[in-house]
This record gives structure tokens, C-alpha cells and sequence, in this order.
């Protein structure tokens, strides 16, 4: 899929969002959305801002239409892909991070050789497949295809 320089898109993503707003409300100075597409271009995005300081993130889940948040294997493995290139030497070493961190990381770099399989498998793969949007996954599994960051600013995401 590519997209003209400057065109705006929305993707939905409730929980995400929600997240989002609550970061701001709660005084965070800097939230980035990360995903496999941007995986380094955010994890570089997220040295610079931090300086040194500990960095967070977020796997939000999904809404089932029901109602209840489950866990997301894709928001999994996408945060692991962010940590995976914060830290790339990480599995040569002790972890610098939490048990949760580190388990994010490995999941990743033990699906990257299979991902877009892995994200066809899961419950939201299944799901969109049913809908006939296999296509989706495949440019959402595209690891590190664009270099820039996707970081809030004024209520909205920017690139940076």
C-alpha cells in the first residue's frame, strides 16, 4: 500500500486512543504509537525524548464487541518489536527491563521469522480474514517500513 506524502489517515483504535488521552491527562510529556511498521523509527524516537530516562509501553488489547478488553497477540508482539530495537543486544545479556518487557521481546523475535502467520493465526487475524481483509495484516506485519515515528502532539499523531 503506499500513500501520497501528506495524506492524512485515521485508524481505529479504541483502546489505544483511550490510552492515549489518559497519558496526556496524566501529565506524560511524550506518547508515540509504535507498530511493526515503524518499530525502529519509534524506538529511536523514544532514546532521543527519554535521555537516559525509563521508557513505558503499552500493549492496549483489544474490545471484544461484548464489551470485555482481551489481550492482543499483535499489540504483543509489536511492542516486543519496539523493545527488540531499543535493546537489540538485550539476548546477549542479562534483561534491562521487566520480566513482562523481556517477555514481550522474545515472543517477538521468536515469531519475526514467521510473523505474518502468526498475525493471520490470531483471534484479530482470523477476524479480519473473515471480513475478507487478509490484505491488512500483510501491510501491518511489513516490518520497518517507514522511518518516522508516529508521536502526539496538540491531540493528534504526527510524524516526526
Amino acid at each position: 500500500m503506499t500513500l501520497a506524502p501528506g495524506t492524512r489517515l485515521v485508524l481505529p483504535s479504541p483502546n489505544g486512543a483511550t490510552l492515549a488521552a489518559r497519558a496526556c491527562d496524566l501529565g506524560v510529556v511524550n506518547v508515540l504509537a509504535g507498530c511493526f511498521r515503524n518499530a525502529t523509527a519509534t524506538a529511536r524516537r523514544a532514546r532521543e525524548l527519554a535521555a537516559g530516562a525509563p521508557i513505558g509501553l503499552v500493549a492496549s488489547g483489544e474490545r471484544r464487541p461484548t464489551g470485555p478488553t482481551r489481550a492482543a497477540v499483535e499489540d504483543l508482539l509489536g511492542a516486543g518489536a519496539v523493545l527488540a530495537a531499543l535493546d537489540p543486544a538485550a539476548a546477549t545479556r542479562p534483561p534491562c527491563c521487566s520480566p513482562e518487557a523481556a517477555a514481550a521481546r522474545s515472543a517477538f523475535v521468536g515469531a519475526r521469522p514467521l510473523l505474518v502467520e502468526h498475525l493471520l493465526a490470531c483471534e484479530s487475524g482470523r477476524q479480519l480474514v473473515g471480513w475478507g481483509w487478509d490484505d491488512d495484516v500483510h501491510a501491518c506485519a511489513a516490518l520497518d517500513v517507514t522511518d518516522l515515528a508516529a508521536q502526539l502532539v496538540h491531540g493528534e499523531f504526527t510524524a516526526v
